[in-house]
């Protein structure tokens, strides 16, 4: 049985090694960020990265999402070997994907046909994320994976808001494994007034996910570099 490491949570039996020792301190000055449109930022100035850039001050952010990006399509990226080189630098990989699987499925087939495709819709998410974690940990077997879980923006007065609801409790928990931190930007649907249109965040949105990832490490109990972690400790 999986299991997801929740903010607070333990790391035991991580592969991610730093963590699974408890290490007081970890230091992230590269990161890469894998995914769909969420992950690329689409709308925005630059998405969660801009706001990773000045959290961890000095360090690389590179940038991988697409557009449109399913779990296969992510899954075909990685097989490429076209980004192998990116995840073995990596300190840390932040995953934003699985949103597209969905749609595709509620636009080819409409809401019934979803209901009934998404057993299969869901195995073949979660076989294609333990594929990226297997793959991401066969090149750097230390690095900290980070995973957005999927969130409903949708308002309320939408017609299939209770439905797609459900669809996102169900899909989410196809998400994470030991040693996969989940960063809950579920409940970024809540607020309104975070959406550029009824799928992507806008500035502020972006924001808020950032916030939700910084808490989530926080968590961890670890203490990284953060700009105000770097600050404090420069006084001590």
């Amino acid at each position: 049985m999986k299991k997801n490491i929740r903010p607070g949570a333990l790391f035991k039996g991580a592969s991610f090694s730093s963590l699974s020792k408890q290490k007081k301190h970890f230091h992230i000055n590269n990161i890469v960020i894998l995914g769909d449109s969420v992950a690329y930022g689409y709308g925005t100035k630059g998405g969660i990265a801009k706001h990773l850039k000045e959290t961890f001050a000095g360090s690389k952010v590179t940038n991988l999402g697409i557009n449109g990006l399913t779990s296969n399509g992510l899954i075909d990226r990685l097989h490429s070997g076209a980004w192998d080189r990116y995840i073995a630098a990596a300190d840390m990989v932040l995953l934003n994907i699985g949103g597209n699987d969905l749609l595709r499925g509620f636009r080819n087939s409409g809401a019934k046909g979803l209901i009934r495709q998404f057993s299969q819709l869901k195995r073949q998410y979660r076989k294609n994320l333990l594929g990226t974690y297997q793959h991401i940990r066969n090149l750097n077997e230390d690095v900290l994976i980070v995973q957005n879980n999927l969130y409903n923006s949708m308002k309320k007065e939408f017609q299939y808001f209770g439905f797609t609801n459900l669809l996102f409790r169900l899909w989410n928990t196809a998400i994470g494994e030991e040693g996969v931190i989940i960063s809950r930007t579920d409940m970024m649907g809540k607020n309104p007034s975070i959406w550029l249109d009824s799928i992507h965040p806008n500035e502020e949105g972006y924001k808020l996910m950032h916030e939700l990832l910084m808490k989530t490490l926080d968590s961890t109990g670890i203490n990284f570099n953060k700009q105000d972690t770097a600050k404090e400790s420069f006084h001590n």
